[in-house]
């Protein structure tokens, strides 16, 4: 093939027109499908990532360069060090400012970009176009995925995958290019991490059956050379969320039962959608004859033995197999999150899921096809189309459903409160339901309830209209107060030092009426300047009047 008409198709024989048609159809097809979230509002880390956050809301040269610092306060605002999704959120907010439609719309046309890049993924993996096809359209169309896809901060989620897959493509033929995708991947979310292992095992598959496409291993070097410089930041970033809540369990066999079962939920909800729901808080799993554990432990076994034998036998399928254990591993509750499970989390994994499974399918059916007369085997193929054409239907019905779910905070507590009543949801809508009718009992003892699971955001309780008339109770604000302790004692143990971060910690201060450690706090975030000096000239002042009342002498 010459070079032009290289630089014409992508993948294995596909043209890029057909790739830009496919685009078009799937963009439409999704921004219908996701057509009830288009005008919801922002929500829960929206506020963070873009509503407050100060560095996104003009693209000057002091917030690039915040942007960009690895250990700046970007990064630590955030917890997370990924400039492209930042600078990318920005850009977004250049374009529409605050208002939503924009950025959700974004966020699907990108969704519907990194379900199209996977039609060549699987056909370069020897897959037909149809089943290809189905693949993508499975992808596109999952669920579980309207969670990234209706939720405005999530496109660092779609960034992640949509680069990610674009470096693998890109490696064989590209390796430059495609270095550079991984780069940008990784600076997007840590979860570009799955491309690394996938590249790596097709680059090794293809020196072992001696193929004339190179395996280029000095550039996957320079992956992992990326992934070692990028992980001291990302972990520094990382731990300013502090240490976990709790435990998954009551104690450590418990808590891993509890990852095992998370697993199989996982599994399920990747075939069928089930168990779908925003904020959510699986039980642990304290039986030893729970079944979700059993199932989950069986199913690790088996992927595992796949994975070996298909690596043995240096097939395609145990690079999808690879790209689904690493883009698990972040999210696998060794290290347990506030939300121990979410649909968003099944994002990254799906597409390594559908592909090893189709691969699979298609090894199972290959090695019974001589079995079958050729009537039959059309007959059998008819009846997989057919299938396959109810389950993408149902799951686009599911789908638009679910997107309506991510039209406000209440909407999505509903949700969750539904799915899981015990959660901390459903204790956060108790509280806010017992304050709008004056219950401040109720209101303490929902509030310690959610601070138990984890719920650590005294803030909110301030701000939450529900709670105004029962917000000076003494016993709600004893709830308060506690929370506010927690977040002072990992603030110290953290070592707290960003303006935004010591607005915070004075904040939990004043709430506990420590307003001398407050002022402190404050004239330190003061001293630092930056974009928040006014906030904080506000906080300072209201502190040294607190103070003056109460016949202390503010700092200076």
């Amino acid at each position: 093939m010459s070079e032009p008409e290289t630089a014409r198709v992508v993948g294995d024989g596909l043209p890029a027109w057909h790739l830009a048609v496919l685009y078009v159809a799937f963009a439409a097809l999704a921004l219908a499908v996701y057509g009830p979230s288009l005008r919801g509002d922002f929500l829960s880390d929206d506020i963070g990532y873009l509503v407050t956050n100060p560095w996104v809301h003009e693209l000057t040269a002091s917030n690039l360069r915040v942007l960009l610092d690895p250990f700046g306060e970007a990064a630590r605002y955030t917890a997370n060090y990924a400039p492209v999704h930042l600078v990318g959120v920005a850009l977004v907010w250049q374009a529409f400012g605050a208002d939503t439609v924009g950025h959700h719309v974004v966020n699907v046309l990108a969704h519907a970009l990194a379900s199209v890049l996977l039609v060549p993924l699987f056909v370069r993996a020897g897959l037909s176009r149809r089943v290809a096809l189905f693949g993508a359209l499975f992808f596109l169309l999952h669920p579980a995925n309207v969670e990234v896809g209706a939720w405005i901060f999530q496109l660092k989620t779609i960034l992640c995958l949509a680069l990610g897959t674009g470096a693998v493509l890109l490696h064989p033929r590209r390796p430059a290019a495609a270095a550079v995708l991984f780069v940008l991947a990784l600076l997007a979310k840590a979860s570009a991490v799955f491309a690394l292992p996938a590249a790596a095992f097709f680059a090794w598959r293809r020196s072992r059956l001696a193929d004339p496409v190179p395996a280029r291993w000095g550039w996957l070097a320079l992956w992992v050379l990326a992934f070692a410089l990028y992980a001291s930041p990302q972990i520094f970033a990382f731990e300013q969320l502090g240490e976990a809540p709790r435990a998954l369990g009551a104690d450590a066999f418990e808590s891993l039962r509890t990852v095992f079962a998370i697993f199989a939920r996982y599994a399920v909800m990747a075939a069928t959608s089930y168990g779908t729901a925003a904020f959510q808080s699986p039980p642990p799993a304290r039986s030893l004859l729970d079944p979700w554990w059993l199932a989950g432990l069986t199913l690790a076994l088996v992927v595992t033995l796949r994975l070996a034998w298909t690596a043995f036998r240096r097939r395609e399928e145990a690079g999808f197999w690879l790209w689904v254990a690493a883009a698990y591993a972040p999210v696998c509750q060794i290290f347990p999150f506030l939300y121990p499970m979410a649909d968003r989390y099944l994002y990254v994994v799906l597409p390594g899921l559908v592909g090893a499974v189709c691969l699979a399918a298609k090894t199972g059916l290959a090695s019974r096809a001589g079995a079958l007369a050729g009537g039959r085997r059309a007959a059998l193929d008819r009846v997989g189309f057919a299938l396959a054409c109810v389950l993408l239907a149902a799951f686009a019905v599911r789908s638009h459903e679910r997107a309506a779910v991510f039209r406000s905070s209440t909407t999505l507590m509903l949700d969750s409160a539904r799915r899981y009543p015990a959660g901390l949801s459903a204790n956060l809508l108790q509280a806010q339901r017992a304050g709008q009718s004056g219950d401040a009992a109720a209101v303490a003892e929902a509030l310690r309830r959610a601070s138990d699971l984890g719920f650590d955001s005294f803030f909110a309780v301030e701000t939450e209209p529900s709670m105004q008339g029962v917000r000076n109770d003494p016993r709600v604000r004893a709830a308060v107060a506690e929370m506010a302790a927690r977040w002072i004692e990992v603030a110290r143990r953290r070592g707290y030092s960003t303006p935004r971060e010591l607005q915070i910690w004075a904040r939990a201060h004043a709430v506990r009426g420590e307003w001398k450690e407050a002022a402190a706090l404050l004239e330190r975030a003061l001293a630092q300047g930056g974009p928040l000096q006014a906030e904080v000239q506000r906080a300072l002042a209201e502190a040294r009047r607190h103070l003056t009342a109460a016949g202390g002498a503010p700092p200076r």
